[in-house]
């Protein structure tokens, strides 16, 4: 019983992190690559003549983007991999982007304040969870 709720729980685990892998490749690709083109993604009309600073504030959201990409990536390689530094490090990601959330609240940006909330919150229950489960001896170990 316990090794199928451990086999549940990793799975809505690293499909929660595979939906937020997708979602920051897909921001972040574009933001890097043509900040540009993306300064309106944050609420604010282009300047004109745009101004450098922003332009690069949006790059660098984007390279960000893409090392939150790789780095949930990497927990999800440990997290298959039954590694403890995979939930671990999920659990920092999501705390990150709990913060993240409370930013975009103070800039009134709701939709992402609740994306950012949801899943932060979400996935540090979900690998605190999984690390829980981890730690608690399989029926072959508590035998003796």
């Amino acid at each position: 019983m316990l090794r199928t709720v451990r086999i549940i729980m990793t799975t809505v685990l690293t499909l929660l992190i595979g939906l937020l892998v997708l979602q920051a490749l897909a921001y972040g690709v574009g933001f890097a690559l043509d900040p540009e083109a993306n300064v309106g993604e944050f609420g604010y009309e282009a300047p004109d003549p745009l101004d450098q600073l922003t332009v690069e504030l949006v790059r660098l959201v984007g390279i960000s983007m893409l090392g939150s990409a790789a780095l949930l990536g990497f927990s999800a390689i440990l997290i298959g991999r039954a590694i403890p530094a995979g939930v671990y490090l999920a659990m920092i990601i999501g705390a990150i982007y709990v913060i993240i959330a409370f930013g975009a609240v103070d800039a009134e940006q709701w939709w992402d304040a609740g994306f950012y909330g949801i899943t932060g919150v979400a996935l540090v229950a979900l690998s605190a969870a999984a690390r829980w489960l981890q730690t608690r001896p399989g029926p072959a170990e508590t035998e003796g």
